[in-house]
C-alpha cells in the first residue's frame, strides 16, 4: 500500500438539524489532532454547503463520516471521490459505520468501514498496519481511546460555528461553543444507539481536562458561553463538582443536558456559582405507558419534580420531547399536552419526531414495540427537528400530532428563541 502522507477527513451536510453550523463534528477535530504529526491532516467541512460548491481536497486517504440522515451525503461524497482517483482508499466511519457497515458497504462504493473509536484504526492505516481486521475483509475494529489532545477546532473554519444560533436566547453572548467531556451511556433506551456503539461503558475525560478545554475555548477563540453535549455530564458527581471548582471566577458561562433521575440540589448549588446558565433534559413525553415502554426508567411524577427543583434554582430548562412513538395513541399525546402545560417553569422545549434510528433496540427488535419498519431505505426522511421542507412526517396522521404540540408548546419552542 503507499504510504500515506496525507489524509482527507470529510465532514457531510446536516440539513435536518435546525443549523448545520451550530455544532461541529467534534469526532472528526479529536481524529485530526490525534493524527497530527504523523501524517498531513486536512478537514473538510461540507455542512451548510450546496453540492454545486463542494470541494474536496485531494489526499492519500479519505476519511468520511456520518449518522444515518447522512447517508444520502456520505454516498454521493464518496460517488465523487471515486469519479476523481478510483484506486485511492475511502473509509466511513462514525454512527452509522458502526451500527450498520455492511448498508455502507453494500450502498456505496466505500473500501473500508470502521466500527467503533476512529483513531486508532485510522492510524493503523496511515502508517500500514492492519492488524485491527476484523470479521471481514472490508470492515476495520476500532479500539478506545482517550484523546490526551484537544480537538483541533483550527483545521476546520471555527469562527464559524462560534455565532449563537439554537441557545443564543440564553444570555447576550458573542461567542458560544461546544464541547464532549466523555464517552458512552450506562443507560438503554430504547430509541438510541449509544449502547450498541460504547456497550454501555462509559469514560470521562478528567475535571482538569476539561477545564482546561473551557479555558483554551476563552482564550485561544473568545468563547463566552459552552455547551457540554455529553448524555451523562452529571453521571459522575465527583467529577463534576471538581469541574465546578475549576470554572468558579472564570467568567464562562455554560449549559449541560442531563436525565430527570439525575439532579442533586447540591451539585445543582455549585453548577450555578460556577456558571451554569441551563438545562437540558430528556422528558421524551408525557406518558408513563410510553416511558416504561421506551426503558426510560424515569417516571412523570419524576420529571415533574425535577422541574421544580431545577427551576427553584434558577435554571432556565430546554425540555426535550418526541412524537410518533411506537404505540403513542390520542391519549398519550394528550398527556404530553397535559405535561408541556402542568410545567409552566420549562422555558423552551424541542420537539423531535421519533424516528426508528439504527442501533437502537427499536430497530433490531421492532416487534417488541408493536411496529413495523421499513430498512429498505436511504434515511433521507429521518428528519427529528430542523427543517422538513413544509412536512414533518410522510404519514399525515403523525405529521398533525407534531403540528398539534408545537402549537401547544406555542412560543417555548426552541426555535422560537433563536
Amino acid at each position: 500500500m503507499k504510504k500515506i502522507e496525507k489524509i482527507v477527513l470529510i465532514i457531510p451536510p446536516s440539513p435536518w438539524l435546525i443549523s448545520d453550523r451550530d455544532i461541529p463534528m467534534l469526532g472528526v477535530l479529536y481524529l485530526a489532532a490525534y493524527l497530527k504529526g504523523v501524517c498531513e491532516v486536512a478537514v473538510c467541512d461540507l455542512s451548510s454547503i450546496p453540492e454545486d460548491q463542494w470541494f474536496i481536497p485531494v489526499g492519500d486517504l479519505y476519511g468520511v463520516t456520518g449518522v444515518s440522515p447522512q447517508f444520502i451525503y456520505i454516498k454521493r461524497i464518496i460517488e465523487i471521490l471515486k469519479e476523481r482517483e478510483p484506486y485511492k482508499l475511502v473509509v466511513v466511519g462514525g454512527v452509522h459505520a458502526t451500527v450498520l457497515p455492511q448498508h455502507i458497504l453494500d450502498n456505496t462504493q466505500a473500501d473500508l468501514c470502521v466500527i467503533g473509536e476512529g483513531e486508532r484504526a485510522l492510524m493503523g492505516l496511515v502508517q500500514g498496519n492492519i492488524a485491527g481486521w476484523g470479521w471481514d475483509s472490508s470492515i476495520l475494529m476500532g479500539e478506545k481511546c482517550t484523546s490526551s489532545s484537544l480537538p483541533d477546532r483550527k483545521t476546520i473554519d471555527y469562527y464559524s460555528y462560534l455565532v449563537p444560533r439554537t441557545f443564543g436566547y440564553m444570555a447576550d453572548v458573542q461567542r458560544e461553543a461546544s464541547i464532549i467531556t466523555g464517552r458512552g451511556c450506562p443507560y438503554s433506551c430504547a430509541f438510541c444507539a449509544s449502547k450498541k456503539i460504547y456497550k454501555g461503558h462509559v469514560r470521562f475525560n478528567s475535571a482538569e481536562f476539561v477545564v482546561k478545554e473551557f479555558l483554551h475555548l476563552r482564550d485561544e477563540f473568545g468563547v463566552e458561553m459552552v455547551n457540554v453535549l455529553d448524555d451523562t455530564f452529571i453521571l459522575d458527581k465527583k467529577r463534576v463538582y471538581e469541574i465546578c471548582q475549576g470554572l468558579k471566577g472564570q467568567g464562562i458561562k455554560w449549559f449541560c443536558l442531563t436525565r430527570a433521575d439525575c439532579v442533586d440540589k447540591e451539585l445543582l448549588i455549585e453548577m450555578k456559582k460556577a456558571g451554569c446558565l441551563s438545562l437540558a433534559i430528556g422528558f421524551e413525553t408525557g406518558s408513563d405507558r410510553l416511558l416504561k415502554l421506551l426503558n426510560k426508567k424515569i417516571t412523570i411524577a419524576q420529571s415533574r419534580e425535577c422541574v421544580k427543583l431545577v427551576s427553584k434554582l434558577g435554571f432556565m430548562i430546554n425540555g426535550q420531547l418526541m412524537t410518533g412513538l411506537p404505540t403513542e395513541t390520542l391519549e398519550d399525546v394528550e398527556l404530553t399536552r397535559k405535561f408541556i402545560e402542568d410545567n409552566p417553569e420549562v422555558d423552551t422545549f424541542g420537539l423531535h419526531m421519533f424516528r426508528p434510528y439504527p442501533g437502537s433496540d427499536i430497530w433490531d427488535h421492532p416487534e417488541k414495540y408493536g411496529i413495523e419498519i421499513n430498512k429498505d431505505t436511504d434515511f433521507s426522511d429521518y428528519h427529528t427537528i430542523g427543517r422538513h421542507d413544509g412536512k414533518y412526517h410522510e404519514d399525515p396522521l403523525l405529521d398533525e400530532r407534531y403540528r398539534y404540540l408545537k402549537t401547544v408548546i406555542g412560543n417555548r419552542s426552541r426555535e422560537l428563541r433563536r
